[in-house]
């Protein structure tokens, strides 16, 4: 059930029988010579479209910007500063939660939104507990990016190993291929240096450099990811992996109290 293809009062009853929402979170930046663009919010927002596509689910609208400043040198990327999307994560929640909404699961497809949306989360939930009224609804929020699913997470690192890496990922690109076998992109000619794991540990969350110093050390967008190793058979086991993943995540945090 997709907010965008719905009417006012279909939502309204909606809210009578549920009152959670699924968001997806990517991102517009590059991902390589073979990634496109879009990757980020394309993955998450397909796997989100399938966790509500066979239940009374409700897909809110994807927030398809992300915090990507590192990738600016590289032509097509448009990156949101942290607040900016805090601020956008601010107002899609307590537009929705002023309607009757309470349970916000937000799948996340880049790296670089944990830290800011989790911080507007928080800010939220501070908001609420510091108000003296004791008035406003009660409002939950979960995080889970799709490559944390344990089974597509296992998947992964079956299929590609080290050859992974940290963005422009062939897991991802597998994904686009299957989902849009209408734009294939060549693969690039050779693997990218590894990364040690010193580097993925300190780099987590795209805990990068400046966008000039980005592109000095990555030349072609790749972060140790081997995107020569994607096939859209994989992107297809993939997606299908994270889709029940995630519907049995989703109904978890329903059920939380």
């Amino acid at each position: 059930m997709e907010l965008v293809f719905t009417t006012w009062n279909e939502v309204e009853a909606y809210l009578d029988r549920s009152k959670g929402i699924i968001v997806p979170l990517g991102s517009i930046e590059q991902h390589g010579p073979n990634g496109l663009i879009g990757t980020d919010a394309l993955c998450a927002e397909a796997i989100a479209r399938g966790i509500s596509g066979s239940d009374d689910v409700m897909l809110g609208p994807t927030i398809a910007f992300g915090v990507a400043p590192f990738n600016l040198r590289f032509p097509g990327t448009i990156s949101m500063r942290s607040k900016t999307l805090m601020s956008i994560v601010t107002d899609y929640v307590q537009s929705l939660a002023s309607q009757g909404f309470e349970r916000f699961y937000f799948l996340n497809g880049h790296g670089g939104n944990v830290g800011p949306v989790r911080a507007a989360c928080q800010d939220l939930q501070a908001e609420r507990s510091l108000s003296a009224s004791g008035s406003q609804r009660d409002m939950r929020f979960f995080f889970r990016s799709w490559w944390e699913y344990p089974t597509a997470d296992a998947l992964r690192r079956e299929l590609y190993g080290e050859g992974e890496g940290m963005h422009a990922t062939p897991s991802e690109i597998a994904i686009t291929q299957a989902l849009f076998p209408e734009h294939p992109k060549a693969a690039p000619a050779a693997a990218p240096p590894r990364l040690s794991i010193e580097y993925l540990r300190d780099h987590a969350g795209d805990n990068h450099a400046d966008a000039r110093q980005h592109r000095l050390h990555f030349p072609d967008g790749r972060v140790g990811s081997d995107s020569r190793l994607a096939r859209p058979e994989h992107g297809r086991t993939l997606l299908d992996a994270a889709i029940e993943d995630g519907k049995r995540d989703y109904k978890t945090f329903l059920s939380q109290l």
